[in-house]
């Protein structure tokens, strides 16, 4: 019996586990990008729904590719000779030739990213972040190099992680928090 079929035998424990990691994930970074710009709080309603709305789209893309993964063949991989060829080899192998769709999905990742170098985000805080990020892509480069296809409860399990993580964000964020040195001026 693997653990995965122990997942599924238990899924309300599953979801109600995977949940609370993807909220907690998601506190630890709204609370970090709070902490780092203070100045957001006074617009708490825009910057949630903004970050909200990035990380929708964030989760959106990456379940999809987590549900249909792009397979590479090892076999068809190449040692480039030209750095055109190169640079195919290099776009190929990290799924950016799939055109306007995955433009968005870069261009929101290279977002979050930099909002999550600088946040301000405890020691402990940045290796469980780090930790759960090198899970997800392990999974990834094994579903893109492999015959692995998730099964459904998998990606709902993915779906539900995502979106643990969005509305984190979103709730940490949201909060707004009044000066008391500009209700009196």
């Amino acid at each position: 019996m693997d653990i995965v079929s122990i997942a599924e035998e238990n899924f309300l424990i599953t979801f109600i586990v995977i949940v609370s990691i993807g909220l907690l994930q998601g506190a630890i970074l709204g609370r970090g990008i709070r902490n780092r710009f203070p100045s957001l709080k006074r617009h708490a309603r825009i910057v949630s729904l903004t970050l909200f709305t990035l990380f929708s789209i964030n989760a959106i893309a990456n379940v999809l590719k987590f549900a249909v993964p792009e397979k590479i063949s090892v076999s068809n991989l190449f040692i480039p000779s030209t750095p055109e060829e190169g640079f195919e080899l290099v776009t190929t192998v990290l799924g950016l030739n799939a055109g306007l769709g995955t433009v968005i999905v870069l261009f929101v990742s290279i977002t979050l990213i930099l909002f999550m170098k600088f946040a301000e985000i405890p020691a402990v805080a940045r290796y469980f972040i780090f930790s759960l990020s090198i899970i997800v892509v392990s999974v990834a480069i094994i579903g893109r190099f492999t015959d692995f296809v998730p099964t459904i409860f998998q990606v709902i399990m993915y779906v539900i992680y995502q979106f643990g993580i969005t509305i984190g964000i979103f709730l940490v964020t949201r909060r707004k928090e009044t000066d008391v040195l500009s209700e009196i001026e």
